[in-house]
Parts: structure tokens; C-alpha cells; sequence
């Protein structure tokens, strides 16, 4: 329910003793001891409150680490406890807050659904960003809305939002809940008073209490403290305490942050630099011919083949292939910012510079676009002669992801229209992220794997073959070492009646059975999920599917696996 503001005290003179009037020592001395909090307080100690049961919450949920089932109870009931504060103080979430607060719920699923390590590490940062992004719409700091936001305003509201989760709770406490404030002092047993008397009790009492018992052992064996783990007890508190102060910062950042000193204004930047026709026009245009050269010299090995790759450079195709991926990468992750810093940095009253920006950056946008093309086609060719990986699968997705960006900003900036960049940003990354947790990485990379190994097989029983010319197969250490959601996949080819795996040989795949055994089997695949909040349904499959075919499992396996097995396991 809402709380509601005091009424003010038309005459307090009136309610005063006649000397008190008079008098301001007397009158402060016969002043009620009790006054009523603001609705500002109220806010904040519901704050509190919440805080502290999510907190109490946390210990039991997610001490065992953020990988599991765990973290989806403790973000739903954190949203529960968002929409009741919401609506007990009158302010409702908006549609988009809603939808942030949902997709936070959703990304934190992520954890308990997906076994891949660098796909739950993305997920934690996506639900990270959807709870930066609620702050931002539910205190509208700096804007109100991810649609009227600028990448400044972005980084303004996370960082905003990082120093109230590390700062806010002291804040939140002693200020904003106003802890003096409705107390009555006249009071020797209110609720306060005995915290107070308990706390400075407790320690005293327990000094004397064994220093006693050490000095009689007769009074000792009639007075036995409890035998408490103090570590343990500590480490408890540590992880209740963290999550209680983060929660806590959140909430005063969300719900509290409009309010006097804490708003921050929405008026723009005034930037130490600003860029002329001058500056954009030497920098854009060298830029433009290095790319364009670099383009002309791409369709080169694009259209000559292997015969001019190897002619020019001494390197076989697939070496070529091999290198300058990630190069090409960074060329595009590093122009992004070029162009929208040298965006913010001209004036918006200077238009003739802004002509010149948009006619340099636009073909600029295209010779990347040709760029990323040849990344992609090295990633291509990279995929055919080595293999796919769970690297290699997240790098090609990126670069779909910075293509898609990169066509989003000429639509947007150089079309004038830079304040829905931000919003097709996200929102771009958060689609790319999701329909990797669908694609499901780790089974995709095992199945394309294991398919090779079949296509060598083939190529290998075929009249005239030359070894696979040159590509490489199947590596089943590799695909032991994913996630949960590879491991299905792994044992069936392993076990399967029809020799799926029969170009691979049987030494990598004893190996692969050791390692599927060390890493599932028990006691090694129990430590996995030491505890119900870190069940996983990859995790569960991939100990079902083990333990199935433990026995076929012990009997391909080798008798003692290499000790350096791991640090040479990679698709090269």
C-alpha cells in the first residue's frame, strides 16, 4: 500500500506548554519525541527490508556458484520483489521496464539450460545489462527510455548504476531511511533500545562467560557453549551480506534516484574537442583509401585461388585462411567508435562538416562491409580445413552481429537520425545472444565434428583417395572437454554399433572415454552438482547419458590416460 505523506501542523505553538513557546530550549524539551517519516523513507526502508531477504535469500541459492537453477529462482523472486515495491509506493513498471526485468529472468534461465562456459559467461553479462537498462527505464536517469538513449547516455546510466550498487546501501540506510526518525525515545523497551542492549551484551557476556569456564572446570561441565563453526558462519554472512548490499544499491538507484542530489540532469555533454571539415576530412579519407586498398588486394585471393595465394605469400590455403581473421575483427570493433566519436565531436550547429562526415563514413561503412566479407570467407575456409570450434563458432557470430551494427549506423547516424542507434544496438545484441543459447553451441560444434569424422571415413574407403586432402578430422578429446550439452552426443558416437567414429583412431578414442568417464563419472561428475541449486538440464543429460554407458564406457577407455592429455587437446 502507499504511504502517505504526514499532515502538517497548522499551529504547533498551540501544542506547546506556554513556557515552551517562549522558551526554544523549553520548547524543544516539550516537543513529542515521535515524528512521522517521509514517504521518501518508507520507500527506503521497504528497500531495506527486501533487501535483506534477498540477501538471506542468496546464501542458500547461489553460494555454490551462479551455475544452476539457483540463480532463476533467486532473479524471479528479485522480480516479485520489484513489482511489489513498484506498486506498493505508486509507481507501476512501464511496459519497457517489464520487458527488461523479463528478459533479465530469462538470460538468468540461461544458466541452468546451456552447459557452454563462454555462453553462460555472455548470459550472466546479458542479464547484467537488462538490469542496468530496468534501472535506467524506472528512474528515467539519464533518459527515460532505451529508444531516447545515445551510446553516452548508455554508459552514463550503467555507470550511474555500478557506483549505487557499490555505494548505495550505506546511503540507503542512514540516510534515506531516516533511522531516527519515528523513534520514540521516551521508550526504555522498543525494539531498537533492545538490539542496542543486545549488541553491547552479547560480547561482554561472552568474555566473562569463558573466562569463567576456563578457570573452574566443575562450572565448565555445567555450562557448555554451542560448538559453532565460526568460518562457516562468517562465509554465510560474507555472501548474505554481498548480495543484501548489491540489492540494496540497486533499489536506491531505481526507486530513490529522482529525488534531490541523485538526479542527474539529461542536458548534453559539452565535449573539451570539437572536430571541423579540416580534421573529419583528413582522417575519414586516409582511412577510405587504406581500406579501399586493402579491399582491391582481398579479390586478389578472393578470385585467384589457392595457385595465387601460395604464388605471392609462400603459404598454403589454409594457412592463409588461418590468419588475419581476428585482425579483420578488431579493424571493424575499433572503426565503430571512430565514427561515433567523430559523430558526438561535430558540432550540431556546424552543418557543412556534417555533410562531409556522412559522405566520407558511408563509403567507409561499405569498403568494411567488404572487409568483413573477407573474414568471413577466411572463417569459412578456416571451418573447412581444421574444423568448427566453440571459439570459431562465437567469432562468426560476432562478426554477423558487428555487420548487422554496422548497417544499423548507416541507416541511423549517417541517415541523421543517431538516437536510435543505441536502441538497435542492443537490442541487435540481445537477438544474437538469445539465438546462440538456441542454437545450442557446444551440440552444434560436437555434431558438425562427428560428422566429419564420418565424411573422412567415406573419403578415406573411396577409390584414389589422398587422405582427406588435407583436411583434418574429428577430434573426440576436443569434444569431451564442452559442456553438458556435447556429452549426449559424444557417447552415442562413441558406443554406437555402427562405428561412427571409425576413422578416428582408437587411441584418441580411449581417450575421449577416459576423459567422459574422469569428468561424469562419479565421485568427479557428483562434484559437478554438489547441490539441487546447481542443476543444470545440459549437466543432467550429460551424467544421465554417462553413467548409461558407464560399462561400454570403461571398456574402450584407455588404462591410463596420458597426464598432459588436456593441455594438448585443441583443434589447431
Amino acid at each position: 500500500m502507499r504511504h502517505p505523506e504526514p499532515e502538517p501542523v497548522t499551529n504547533p505553538g498551540a501544542q506547546l506548554p506556554h513556557d515552551a513557546a517562549i522558551d526554544p530550549a523549553a520548547a524543544s524539551a516539550a516537543r513529542p519525541a515521535t515524528t512521522t517519516p517521509s514517504s521518501r523513507a518508507f520507500v527506503a526502508r521497504d528497500a531495506l527490508i527486501a533487501a535483506a531477504l534477498l540477501g538471506v535469500v542468496a546464501d542458500p541459492l547461489l553460494r555454490n556458484g551462479l551455475q544452476g537453477v539457483g540463480l532463476l529462482i533467486w532473479m524471479a523472486q528479485f522480480a516479485v520483489a520489484v513489482v511489489v515495491l513498484t506498486r506498493q509506493n505508486g509507481r507501476p513498471l512501464s511496459r519497457e521496464s517489464r520487458i527488461w526485468l523479463a528478459v533479465a529472468v530469462i538470460f538468468a534461465g540461461g544458466l541452468s539450460w546451456r552447459d557452454a562456459d563462454l555462453l553462460q559467461f555472455f548470459d550472466v553479462l546479458a542479464m547484467l545489462g537488462a538490469l542496468t537498462l530496468l534501472a535506467m527505464s524506472m528512474n528515467a536517469i539519464p533518459v527515460s527510455a532505451l529508444a531516447a538513449a545515445r551510446i553516452r547516455d548508455l554508459l552514463r546510466g550503467a555507470l550511474g548504476t555500478g557506483i549505487s550498487v557499490a555505494s548505495g546501501a550505506p546511503v540507503l540506510l542512514l540516510r534515506d531511511a531516516e533511522p531516527h526518525v519515528g523513534q520514540r525515545r521516551s521508550s526504555e523497551w522498543s525494539i531498537g533500545r533492545i538490539a542496542k542492549s543486545l549488541a553491547i551484551a552479547a560480547p561482554v557476556f561472552l568474555v566473562f562467560a569463558l573466562l569463567l569456564i576456563s578457570a573452574d572446570p566443575l562450572f565448565g561441565s555445567f555450562v557448555t557453549l554451542p560448538d559453532v563453526d565460526f568460518e562457516v558462519v562468517l562465509s554465510h554472512l560474507l555472501i548474505a551480506g554481498f548480495f543484501a548490499w548489491v540489492v540494496a544499491g540497486w533499489l536506491r538507484r531505481s526507486l530513490l534516484a529522482q529525488s534531490g542530489a541523485d538526479a542527474s540532469p539529461a542536458a548534453p555533454l559539452s565535449l573539451p574537442l570539437t572536430l571541423g571539415a579540416s580534421e573529419i576530412g583528413i582522417t575519414l579519407g586516409t582511412l577510405n583509401a587504406l581500406f579501399a586498398a586493402f579491399v582491391i588486394v582481398q579479390m586478389g585471393w578472393l578470385f585467384g585461388g589457392a595457385a595465387l595465394v601460395l604464388e605471392t605469400t609462400g603459404l598454403s590455403y589454409a594457412e592463409y585462411a588461418r590468419r588475419g581473421f581476428f585482425e579483420l575483427a578488431w579493424v571493424a570493433v575499433l572503426l565503430l567508435p571512430v565514427l561515433l566519436g567523430a559523430h558526438a565531436l561535430i558540432p550540431s550547429s556546424d552543418a557543412r562538416t556534417l555533410r562531409l562526415y556522412r559522405r566520407l563514413a558511408l563509403p567507409l561503412v561499405g569498403l568494411l562491409g567488404a572487409i568483413l566479407v573477407s573474414a568471413g570467407a577466411r572463417m569459412r575456409l578456416y571451418i573447412h580445413y581444421y574444423g568448427i570450434s566453440s571459439d570459431r563458432l562465437y567469432a562468426s557470430a560476432f562478426i554477423v552481429w558487428l555487420a548487422v551494427v554496422f548497417a544499423w549506423l548507416a541507416f541511423t547516424v549517417l541517415r541523421s537520425r543517431p538516437r536510435t542507434f543505441a536502441a538497435g544496438l542492443v537490442a541487435s545484441g540481445y537477438a544474437v545472444l538469445f539465438a546462440l543459447n538456441a542454437l545450442n553451441p557446444d551440440a552444434l560444434v560436437a555434431r558438425a565434428n562427428l560428422a566429419r569424422a564420418s565424411v573422412a571415413r567415406a573419403d578415406a574407403a573411396s577409390p584414389g583417395a589422398s587422405a582427406g586432402a588435407g583436411v583434418a578430422g574429428a577430434d573426440p578429446r576436443y569434444i569431451a572437454y564442452l559442456g553438458g550439452d556435447a556429452v549426449p552426443l559424444l557417447v552415442s558416437a562413441l558406443t554406437s554399433p555402427d562405428a561412427a567414429l571409425g576413422a578416428v583412431a582408437m587411441t584418441e578414442r580411449c581417450a575421449a572415454a577416459q576423459i567422459l568417464r574422469e569428468r561424469w563419472s562419479e565421485p568427479g561428475g557428483a562434484n559437478r552438482m554438489r547441490s539441487w541449486t546447481q542443476w543444470n538440464l545440459a549437466r543432467s543429460r550429460a551424467l544421465h547419458a554417462v553413467r548409461a554407458h558407464d560399462a561400454e564406457l570403461e571398456r574402450l577407455a584407455c588404462p591410463k590416460a596420458p597426464a598432459t592429455v588436456r593441455a594438448t587437446v585443441t583443434l589447431h
